[in-house]
C-alpha cells in the first residue's frame, strides 16, 4: 500500500512538472552585449534620428542593435549604428504620446520591468514613467504613453546578437553627465499635495524658472514654478512647479458647504435626474431649475478627475454605468475637457462623454463627437440669465435677456433649420445668442412644431414669439416694433414667410437670411422641406403662396442674405431669387456670398470665411441700428394711411429716397 502511494505521488509530481509553465529567467542587461529588441507588432529599429518600428511598413524600417548600459545605478538605451542614446520628445500629439529621439544632448534613463504575460515577450521599458509602445498607428510605429494595460505592443523581447565594446558609449556617457544632472520635477497643487513627479536633465548652473514641455497641460489649469532652481552636481535639484485650476465652476470641499449649480447642454437643455437616469429638459421654467434634481454641485481637480454630485442624492455620484449616465453608490471621476462653448465631461475608460444622445427630452447616452448635445456650461441656481417661454400657439422659446448696460431696444427671433422635420443643433440656434446680446439685440431662440401639423403652423408660431417679445418689451429691455428676425435653411424659410406674408405689427423690423430654402418650386426647392411643410404633390396655388420670392411687396423688412456657392442642398438660387425679388420691389437687401462652405455652417467658428462673416454681418447690423434709432415715429393719433415721413417726421407726398414711415412703421425707400 505504501508503494502504491509513493508511485501515485511521483506520478502527480510528474503530472505537475509537465503541466506548469516553466517560470522565465529574468532579463538583467550586460554591458557586453548587443541585442535585438522586438514585440509581437515589430521590432525596434532606427532612422532618421528616432527609434521607429517595423510594425510601420511605411518607413521601410529594419531592425536594429541597440546596447542597454548600466552606468551609474541606471539603464540607458543605445542605438549602436547611431552612436546616441534614446530620450522622450516632450512634444506630445493629442493623445499625449510621444516620439522617441536619438540624442547624446539629452540622456534618459529607461527601467526595464518583468512581467509573465506573455511567456517569450517578458520586459516592458519605460522612461520616466512613460511606456514604450510599438504600432502600426503611431507616426514612427513607436512611442512612449501612459498605455497601463498589458498588451503586444509594449512587451519585448530581447535577444543578444554578439558581444559588444561599450568604451566609446560609456565615455559619451561620462561626459554627458560631467555637465549635466537631474532635475526632479513636482506637480503640486498650492497646499503640496503632488500630482506629478518626473525626472529629466540638466546641465549644471543653469536656472530653472519655467515650466517645461514635459508637463502636459490639463483643462483649466495653469501652472508655475514656485521658486526658480540653480542647477548642481548631484540630484538634489528639486523644482516645486505649482498648478491651480481656472474651471467655470467653484469646486466644493464638501456636500454640507457645496456651490449648487444648473448645469445645461449648449443644444439648450438643461440637465435633470429623473427616476432612471438623467434627461435633459430643453425648456425648463424658472421654477424647473429651482427644484433640487435641477442642482449639481463638483469636487476634485483635473488630475485625479472631477466628481459630480447631485443634490437629490448626494451620497451617490453621477457615473457611467452601461450606456446610461446615472448616479451611482461608487465615487466616480470623470475627465474634464475644455471647450470654446463650455466643457466636456468625459469617461476615463472609454474616452466617450455624456452626449444628449437620444435627442432632446431623451435619456443620456455617450459619444465620442463634441457637438450641442455633449458641451455643458454652468449657472449659478437662482441666476439664469435665460428664460424659457412655453407659448399657446405650441411654439416654445428660449430668451437670452440683452445686459442693461448694451441694450439698445432691440430684439432678434433666432429660427433654427432642419427641413421642417426637426430642429437644427446650436450652431443655428443658441451659438449665436451672445453675438446678438454683444450688439445690444435681445435674442430669442425658436423651437417650433416639426413636422407641422398643418402648413401654417410653423408661421402662426414665429409670429406669436415675436408678439410675445412686443408684449413683454419692458421686461426684455426692447422698443415694441423693433423684433427682427434670422432664419437658417428651412428656418430661413419661415422667415422669409413672416417677412413677406405679415401686415402691421406682425412684420418684422429686418430679416436675416442664411442659405435659406426660399421657393416651393421643386426644380430647385429643398425637397424635404417642401415635402415636410405642403407635401410633395401640393397644389399650385399651395405652392405659390409658400414660394417668398414670389410674394415680396415694397413694404417687406430690409434684409440681409448669406450663402455658399457650393451649397449642394439648398440650391443657391433661392438667395438669388430671392435678392431679385426684394431689389426689383424697392426693398433695401445686402447679399454676402462665399465660394465655398456648403450648407449648415451657421455658427462654427471652424468655419472658413466665419469671422469675414461676422464682420460682414456686423458691420450691417451697426449700419441699419443707426438708421432705426435715427427717427422720431410720428404720434399714433398723426399717422394717416398711406402718409409718409421723411426724416424729420414732416408728412410729404411721396418718399425720393431715403427713410419714411408709414403707418407708424419705417422703411427704406431706394
Amino acid at each position: 500500500m505504501k508503494k502504491l502511494k509513493l508511485a501515485c505521488s511521483l506520478f502527480f509530481l510528474l503530472l505537475i512538472g509537465t503541466t506548469l509553465p516553466a517560470q522565465a529567467e529574468k532579463f538583467v542587461p550586460s554591458n557586453d552585449k548587443v541585442y535585438n529588441i522586438l514585440t509581437q507588432r515589430g521590432n525596434l529599429g532606427t532612422k532618421d534620428g528616432f527609434l521607429v518600428s517595423t510594425a510601420k511598413a511605411s518607413l521601410g524600417a529594419t531592425t536594429g542593435e541597440f546596447a542597454i548600459l548600466t552606468y551609474e545605478e541606471n539603464y540607458y538605451l543605445y542605438s549602436v549604428a547611431d552612436k546616441k542614446f534614446m530620450y522622450r520628445n516632450p512634444v506630445t500629439d493629442s493623445k499625449g504620446w510621444s516620439d522617441v529621439i536619438l540624442s547624446n544632448d539629452t540622456i534618459e534613463p529607461i527601467e526595464l520591468e518583468h512581467s509573465t504575460k506573455y511567456t517569450d515577450y517578458t520586459v516592458r521599458i519605460k522612461s520616466n514613467g512613460y511606456i514604450l509602445n510599438t504600432a502600426s498607428g503611431t507616426q514612427k510605429g513607436v512611442c512612449l504613453n501612459k498605455h497601463n494595460a498589458y498588451d503586444s505592443g509594449n512587451h519585448y523581447s530581447i535577444v543578444a546578437t554578439g558581444d559588444f565594446n561599450a568604451t566609446e558609449a560609456l565615455e559619451i556617457l561620462s561626459g554627458y553627465f560631467a555637465k549635466h544632472t537631474t532635475i526632479i520635477y513636482r506637480v503640486e497643487d498650492a497646499a503640496g499635495n503632488l500630482f506629478e513627479e518626473f525626472k529629466t536633465a540638466g546641465v549644471v548652473g543653469d536656472v530653472i524658472n519655467e515650466v517645461p514641455d514635459d508637463v502636459v497641460p490639463r483643462a483649466y489649469t495653469t501652472y508655475a514654478v514656485a521658486e526658480p532652481v540653480t542647477l548642481v552636481k548631484g540630484k538634489g535639484n528639486v523644482v516645486r512647479i505649482v498648478a491651480s485650476w481656472n474651471l467655470p465652476f467653484k469646486l466644493s470641499p464638501d456636500m454640507k458647504n457645496a456651490h449648487w449649480y444648473n448645469l445645461a447642454l449648449n443644444s439648450g437643455a438643461d440637465y435633470v435626474t429623473t427616476d432612471n437616469g438623467y434627461k435633459c429638459n430643453p425648456m425648463p421654467t424658472k421654477e424647473d431649475t429651482e427644484k433640487l434634481s435641477y442642482q449639481w454641485a463638483f469636487k476634485g481637480d483635473p488630475y485625479n478627475g472631477i466628481i459630480v454630485y447631485s443634490r437629490t442624492d448626494t451620497t451617490k455620484t453621477l457615473a457611467k454605468v452601461g450606456n446610461k449616465a446615472i448616479l451611482d453608490a461608487k465615487v466616480y471621476k470623470w475627465k474634464i475637457v475644455e471647450n470654446e462653448k463650455g466643457f466636456l465631461l468625459v469617461n476615463n475608460e472609454d474616452g466617450k462623454h455624456i452626449n444628449e444622445y437620444g435627442g432632446a427630452g431623451g435619456y443620456l447616452g455617450f459619444y465620442t463627437v463634441a457637438d450641442g448635445g455633449s458641451i455643458f456650461t454652468v449657472s449659478k441656481v437662482g441666476s439664469l440669465a435665460v428664460t424659457n417661454v412655453k407659448l399657446s400657439s405650441g411654439a416654445a422659446i428660449k430668451i437670452f435677456k440683452s445686459s442693461e448696460e448694451k441694450a439698445n431696444g432691440r430684439a432678434i427671433l433666432i429660427i433654427p433649420g432642419g427641413g421642417y422635420a426637426f430642429i437644427a443643433g446650436s450652431t443655428e440656434g443658441a451659438d449665436w445668442a451672445p453675438f446678438f446680446n454683444k450688439l445690444g439685440y435681445t435674442a430669442a431662440v425658436l423651437t417650433y412644431t416639426v413636422p407641422p401639423t398643418t402648413h401654417s403652423a410653423p408661421m402662426n408660431q414665429a409670429k406669436s414669439a415675436m408678439k410675445y417679445l412686443r408684449d413683454n418689451a419692458e421686461e426684455y429691455n426692447v422698443t415694441t416694433g423693433q423684433v427682427g428676425v434670422i432664419g437658417f435653411s428651412a428656418g430661413g424659410h419661415l422667415a422669409a414667410t413672416v417677412s413677406t406674408q405679415t401686415t402691421g405689427a406682425d412684420k418684422p423690423a429686418f430679416q436675416i437670411l442664411f442659405y435659406p430654402v426660399i421657393t416651393m418650386d421643386a426644380s430647385y426647392t429643398h425637397s424635404g422641406s417642401r415635402s415636410c411643410l405642403i407635401g410633395s404633390s401640393a397644389a399650385p396655388s399651395l405652392t405659390n403662396k409658400y414660394s417668398n420670392e414670389k410674394q415680396v411687396k415694397a413694404d417687406n423688412p430690409m434684409a440681409y442674405i448669406c450663402w455658399a456657392d457650393d451649397d449642394d442642398i439648398v440650391p443657391p438660387r433661392n438667395s438669388i431669387e430671392y435678392v431679385n425679388a426684394l431689389k426689383a420691389k424697392g426693398v433695401p437687401v445686402h447679399a454676402k456670398n462665399f465660394p465655398t462652405g456648403g450648407h449648415g455652417y451657421g455658427f462654427k467658428p471652424s468655419y472658413k470665411y466665419h469671422n469675414e462673416m461676422i464682420e460682414d454681418l456686423t458691420e450691417w447690423m451697426n449700419s441699419i441700428d443707426s438708421i432705426l434709432t435715427s427717427i422720431d415715429t410720428p404720434a399714433d393719433d398723426e399717422i394717416k394711411d398711406e402718409a409718409c415721413y421723411d426724416l424729420n417726421g414732416r408728412p410729404v407726398k411721396k418718399a425720393k429716397r431715403g427713410i419714411f414711415i408709414k403707418k407708424g412703421r419705417k422703411y427704406f425707400v431706394k
